[in-house]
């Protein structure tokens, strides 16, 4: 019983491997397909400024959140009602001191007069001449003082230093110090911030071209800087977008490494021979050879292999998993 089955088994595997495999051939076409990383990010402002408070005072914001400004443009008053009657109150009192200053020069006109003529004391015109130095002191002292408030309540107006978008304004109607921060100026030029996984790092450079799809508008742009720095193993990768993008929305990208010359062939061709990817070419005697070949692009239904078959060369399609190196087929 055992030998029946043993030589029944043995005929069975001669006449499969003696019989002719019927197979489909292709010419593999060669193509130039762009070899790519695929990454996301988001749209960001090229640049930004820190607005800050030149004053102390109740903060009065002229813009919303979000809102674009021209440079030049009112962006908030600070103001201070304490600051403004200073203002008054001094301006009243350098005009006083004005007025006082003048008619102590007039005494002392008056005072050197007698003394050169001898109807008056030297003491009484040195006398004078010290008050109207301290009266100018006073006076001096004042004005700065008028002069920094008034430097003050100038910048209480507060315009967009250039043009672009605000974001973090400081809450209206809230009292602010000197140095606070009221907002932030995001310029309309943008960037785009890849995050890609750091294992490319090495491979991308400056200048490369990239595709940018989104829900907005797809766009070229290009590779400006790559940000040593990684975070959950990611790398920044910074693009200069070729259209106008709204800050914050979110891309995908094709960071393209390189245009490949390969030849593009079904994924169906391809099979594996000692766990190393293979084709079958078939020679002018229709017999299958195998071939390595090396991928370098792995697609839906397609692979871009490197270009080392021979010109001309046919390769086995359909059932092209049933074949062995120098096995005859049969081409339909």
């Amino acid at each position: 019983m055992f030998k029946t089955v043993t030589t029944s088994l043995f005929l069975s595997v001669s006449l499969f491997a003696s019989s002719v495999v019927s197979i489909t051939a292709i010419e593999p076409a060669k193509k130039d397909i762009a070899i790519t990383i695929e990454a996301t990010g988001r749209v960001i402002a090229k640049d930004k400024t820190s607005i800050t408070a030149k004053t102390s005072g109740i903060v009065e914001m002229q813009v919303s959140q979000n809102s674009f400004v021209k440079r030049g443009e009112l962006i908030a008053k600070v103001s201070s009602k304490p600051r403004e009657k200073k203002l008054k109150l001094f301006k009243k009192s350098l005009k006083l001191q004005k007025m006082q200053i003048a008619l102590q020069q007039e005494k002392i006109k008056t005072a050197k007069d007698k003394y050169k003529m001898g109807v008056g004391a030297k003491n009484s015109y040195l006398s004078q001449k010290i008050l109207l130095g301290e009266m100018q002191k006073q006076y001096n002292t004042k004005k700065n003082e008028y002069e920094t408030l008034l430097l003050e309540q100038k910048n209480s107006m507060v315009y967009a230093p250039k043009s672009g978008f605000l974001i973090n304004l400081a809450s209206d109607n809230s009292y602010i110090n000197y140095g606070t921060k009221i907002a932030t100026l995001l310029e309309k030029d943008t960037l785009i911030k890849l995050f890609v996984d750091s294992s490319y790092a090495q491979e991308i450079e400056k200048n490369m071209s990239v595709k940018i799809l989104s829900s907005y508008k797809n766009c070229d742009a290009k590779v400006i800087n790559v940000v040593p720095k990684s975070s959950n193993n990611l790398i920044e990768v910074m693009v200069q977008p070729q259209e106008q993008l709204p800050l914050n929305l979110q891309v995908n990208a094709q960071i393209i490494l390189k245009i490949s010359d390969g030849l593009l062939i079904p994924k169906s061709a391809i099979v594996l021979v000692e766990n190393h990817p293979a084709v079958y070419l078939i020679d002018d005697k229709n017999i299958a050879h195998v071939a390595f070949v090396e991928i370098q692009k792995d697609m839906l239904d397609k692979a871009l292999i490197k270009n080392t078959l021979p010109k001309n060369a046919k390769i086995a399609l359909k059932n092209a998993y049933m074949l062995h190196d120098n096995l005859e087929v049969s081409i339909k």
